[in-house]
């Protein structure tokens, strides 16, 4: 079921209306694949923004999503904490080389790692040199579990305080990454003692800046009947996760028009303190961080920064590229395996799409059709691919397909799919051993050995031809 609300769009143009429509079928067909109940999608570029709900909250209400729905966004919380603190920078409140005990409670000298203390830029980068303590930790897993649904939590900033005072370091901060809790909570009492306002508060201000009028911090009972519940790995449904801090870490509740709203701030309000929230104060090998953000450089879309959040049921997204100027969001109420790898998928098709516009997915103008009638849908793709104006359209993306259909066990299609791949691009070896997965396992294995005969020609070293190729020698010789 999908449920349509377009955002008012700055400027009306066809090629955004038909990536709006392919975004539609993207999510469609990843729902109907029966692992989430139900998602929320928002898509930016170029000035231009459209979001939409698909399937429902739980399959007895039948209840529909809507822009009132709430989502708990998790970890997307530590990047309002990190934009805060961005602003807090620029107002010369501190600097990120401070160490956090000039802004703590107690002196505790034992936060330090021979002489090295434990700064400001360590916390908003995931770099404190300690772990999270050890009651807080196990707090966080009952919090997880459940345990804490219709209980108070037993556990305080005074507690964290005293933890703190027992904490060791492993290491000098700012030279190993650990993803935490703790150094988001830490960010937010700083916050409040620079701005002398309670961070909810301050959280609140941030809000009507942008003009999120629709979310909140951690008021799950006001708000209840608007709060989106989500499902757990076994299908059991989910407990509201809650936050025993100030909230910087999680807790925030909103609606996917707010998120849209902050998403195109982002990319259209040019002010200060985002530029500062993004640049890259930590790297390693694995991970460039921001201020909380997760910030990197591609070739073709060029600088992004993103950050995701996973709380006991739902699953959520925030990616802007500035230098594409595109973004998007995607929220879902389920977080089984299969649910977060379908969602993986819509997210990639959804980007990949942004990132080629204005020209529109060849591919997704003919799937529907693909889906009932393979051999005219591949006729209508040969003939639409010469208009490289409209269209983009590539082997390897069919490629992709032809995979995401044998994930689905529609094998056949895989086929159809990797076949029209190589009509389009007939010496590409990768495509041919494509179709020779999809006709083994098909069980078409004079097929396969065909396709990995043809693989050898063009690559006669592709081992895993060979190996494949001598697999199949195997069975054809035990059939006869």
């Amino acid at each position: 079921m999908l449920f349509g609300c377009q955002s008012k769009q700055k400027s009306s143009n066809e090629p955004f209306e038909q990536l709006s429509k392919s975004v539609d079928q993207y999510a469609t067909n990843i729902l109907s694949r029966g692992n989430i109940n139900s998602m929320s999608v928002a898509i930016y570029k170029n000035g231009s923004s459209y979001h939409n709900y698909y399937g429902t909250v739980d399959s007895v209400s039948k209840k529909p999503l809507t822009n009132q729905s709430l989502f708990e966004i998790a970890s997307i919380s530590k990047v309002f904490t990190g934009s805060l603190m961005a602003k807090a920078i620029l107002d010369k409140k501190l600097t990120l080389d401070n160490d956090i005990r000039e802004f703590l409670p107690r002196t505790y000298p034992n936060l330090e790692f021979e002489g090295t203390p434990v700064t400001i830029k360590n916390i908003v980068t995931h770099t404190l040199g300690f772990e999270t303590p050890k009651k807080l930790k196990n707090v966080y897993s009952k919090i997880f579990s459940g345990e804490y649904a219709k209980n108070p939590i037993v556990y305080t900033l005074e507690d964290l305080f005293d933890e703190l005072e027992t904490t060791t370091l492993s290491h000098a901060p700012g030279t190993f990454y650990a993803y935490n809790n703790v150094g988001p909570e830490i960010a937010a009492y700083i916050l409040e003692q620079v701005y002398k306002k309670p961070y909810p508060e301050l959280l609140s201000d941030f809000f009507k800046e942008i003009g999120m009028e629709n979310s909140y911090l951690q008021d799950y009972e006001q708000h209840k009947d608007h709060l989106i519940q989500g499902y757990t790995e076994s299908g059991e449904l989910a407990m509201i996760g809650k936050n025993p801090l100030l909230g910087g870490a999680s807790g925030i509740i909103t609606t996917l028009p707010d998120l849209m709203k902050f998403l195109q701030y982002q990319l259209e309000a040019k002010q200060p303190f985002i530029k500062e929230a993004t640049r890259t104060l930590f790297e390693n090998k694995e991970e460039k961080l921001g201020y909380f953000w997760d910030v990197g450089y591609a070739e073709e879309e060029g600088f992004y920064y993103l950050k995701t959040g996973t709380s006991n049921g739902v699953q959520s997204i925030l990616l802007v590229c500035p230098d594409a100027n595109y973004g998007q969001i995607l929220l879902m109420n389920n977080t089984s395996e299969k649910a977060v790898n379908d969602w993986i998928s819509l997210y990639n098709k959804i980007e990949y799409d942004l990132i080629k516009f204005p020209k529109i997915n060849l591919w997704s103008q003919v799937e529907p059709l693909f889906l009932k009638n393979s051999k005219e849908a591949s006729k209508q793709y040969l003939a639409l691919k010469k208009d490289t104006v409209h269209y983009f359209a590539t082997a390897n993306y069919l490629n992709r397909v032809g995979y995401d259909f044998l994930s689905q066990e529609q094998t056949a299609l895989a086929i159809d799919v990797f076949k029209l791949a190589i009509s389009t691009d007939p010496e590409n070896a990768n495509l041919y051993d494509s179709l020779g997965e999809a006709y083994y396992k098909a069980k078409q294995y004079k097929k396969a050995k065909e396709s990995y005969e043809n693989v050898l020609k063009l690559d006669p070293n592709n081992t895993n031809a060979k190996k494949n190729s001598n697999e199949i020698n195997l069975i054809l010789e035990h059939r006869n």
